[in-house]
């Protein structure tokens, strides 16, 4: 523990706002993952499931209890269109595109924030370095090359902030995109499921 703490002290004032940044990331990226792994299902067993207990024409209540019961988006977009399903083709899609439009902003939620914290925490690093050059520039002109300990200790100073920065970034963009990949599948999962679906309420696909 006092490791970490004078691994902080040494890295200068800016240490604190990057440890803010990092507390921050984790928590976003356990989020994240909770939301995205429950939001993954399979559609394709869901979309067996209905062809299995649902005939088009019939009363959809059966078909929208599994389809809510089975969750996530597909689920519910599923369940959006089967209520409309003795409507039109354009009726079911509009119904089932507005579900999936719903559901799209939960799915990338704080993805914007941790995108926020790969550009700024390179600059914090940064910043971090220029306070501990000067620092280090200070003493050697007020000095000279008498007292190196303080000119070395500026010059560690700004090593640390900028090191922790970038590792920072590194591993926000990682998560990043692993997250906005996750996003992304769930997305196209949703509009392949959701144009099968509504060929199968409205007789085009057996």
């Amino acid at each position: 523990m006092n490791a970490v703490g004078n691994f902080i002290q040494n890295g200068g004032v800016m240490m604190y706002p990057l440890i803010l940044c990092s507390i921050i990331l984790v928590s976003l990226g356990i989020e994240r993952a909770i939301v995205l792994r429950k939001a993954s299902v399979d559609a394709d067993e869901l979309l067996e499931e209905i062809k299995k207990i649902y005939t088009p024409g019939e009363n959809p209540d059966q078909a929208v209890k599994v389809a809510l019961e089975f969750g996530g988006p597909v689920g519910r977009m599923f369940a959006r269109g089967l209520k409309n399903s003795r409507r039109s083709a354009d009726a079911i899609e509009m119904a089932m595109e507005q579900e999936a439009a719903n559901e799209t902003p939960s799915l990338e939620a704080n993805l914007p924030i941790v995108k926020t914290i790969i550009n700024i925490a390179p600059l914090l690093g940064l910043l971090g370095t220029i306070a501990g050059m000067i620092t280090a520039f200070r003493a050697a002109s007020q000095q000279g090359l008498s007292n190196p300990t303080q000119i070395l200790g500026g010059i560690s100073e700004a090593l640390i902030s900028t090191a922790t920065g970038i590792t920072l970034a590194v591993v926000g963009f990682v998560m990043y995109n692993y997250f906005a990949n996750v996003v992304r599948k769930l997305i196209e999962d949703m509009e392949y499921y959701g144009a099968e679906l509504v060929n199968y309420l409205t007789g085009r696909l057996d």
